[in-house]
């Protein structure tokens, strides 16, 4: 019996074990720098008066594929399939009917790049608009440049 036990709490260590070693090095690096972002973009939003976003995690989704498509040069940097993009926002989320998409590469931190947004007059406007959820991808390329999305739905 006690051999049984052993040879179980065994098992399950070495499984978490294997877990650990396969999960991405960078995901929590990840997880703080879209919060950084979301933190900066409602710090930004409340000085106009303006209510926070709502992240949503469907939307993280769709920005985080897109940014990883602008890291992998699948796709050039920029706007490129955004109709799509608006379309999948549409599908997973039936109430919106506004959508819109900030980009950048390069900013280190979420205060770094939403300052470059802010000093931007579209992506600027997109941070200010009348949306109620909002979408956060980062993905590196391989120089370890930070690509950004950050979608808008309302």
């Amino acid at each position: 019996m006690k051999r049984n036990i052993l040879f179980a709490s065994l098992a399950c260590l070495t499984l978490f074990i294997i877990l650990i070693s396969f999960t991405p090095a960078n995901n929590n690096n990840n997880a703080n720098l879209v919060q950084d972002v979301l933190i900066q973009t409602n710090n930004f939003r409340r000085t106009k008066g303006l209510p926070a976003l709502i992240i949503r995690n469907e939307l993280n989704e769709i920005a985080r594929q897109h940014s990883a498509n602008m890291a992998r040069g699948r796709v050039g940097f920029g706007h490129g399939g955004f109709e799509r993009r608006n379309a999948l926002a549409k599908g997973k989320i039936r109430t919106i009917n506004s959508f819109a998409e900030n980009v950048a590469y390069g900013a280190t931190s979420g205060k770094a790049v939403v300052s470059m947004w802010k000093n931007s007059s579209g992506h600027r406007r997109n941070m200010l608009g009348r949306y109620k959820y909002i979408g956060i991808g980062t993905a590196k390329d391989s120089q370890g440049r930070i690509f950004y999305t950050q979608v808008f739905a309302g």
